[in-house]
């Protein structure tokens, strides 16, 4: 089989990761290849966490933290991490975001988490921020 090896191990999963990154957050990349790479990231992030252990039922374990508005869920011991955004009265927003990228958006969750927790409105755009410090829009469509 055509680019076959012998060793099927995470260190080949991982460059495929970063060559599927790299093309999703490229703006030069058609929306349709860009969506196309950020599904796989997904099913990576799957295969991933059957590899690290699952319940009895065969569900993945997952790992959830709250931060003021924000959600975070998480398969251990892959990158992907699901953000889900409480819009009080609106359907929340949900994004999946790689590891990386969570810790580039931390300030903006610390001071939006801050604000909440002073009963102040998040005073930010919380899509344009995620637009604006990680280059895509994780929302789209949404």
């Amino acid at each position: 089989m055509r680019g076959a090896r012998d060793d099927d191990n995470s260190t080949n999963l991982d460059d495929v990761e970063r060559r599927l990154r790299d093309i999703r957050d490229n703006p030069e990349k058609s929306p349709t290849l860009r969506a196309l790479a950020q599904y796989q990231l997904e099913r990576i992030a799957a295969i991933r966490a059957m590899a690290c252990g699952a319940s009895a039922d065969g569900t993945p374990a997952v790992s959830v933290r709250r931060l003021g508005p924000f959600t975070f869920s998480a398969i251990p011991d892959t990158s992907i991490v699901a953000v889900e955004v409480d819009r009080r009265g609106a359907a929340p927003l949900v994004a999946v975001v790689s590891a990386e990228e969570i810790r580039i958006l931390t300030p903006m969750f610390e001071h939006v988490r801050d604000r909440a927790a002073r009963g102040q409105p998040a005073g930010i755009d919380v899509r344009a921020a995620f637009l604006d410090l990680l280059g895509h829009d994780p929302f789209e469509d949404r």
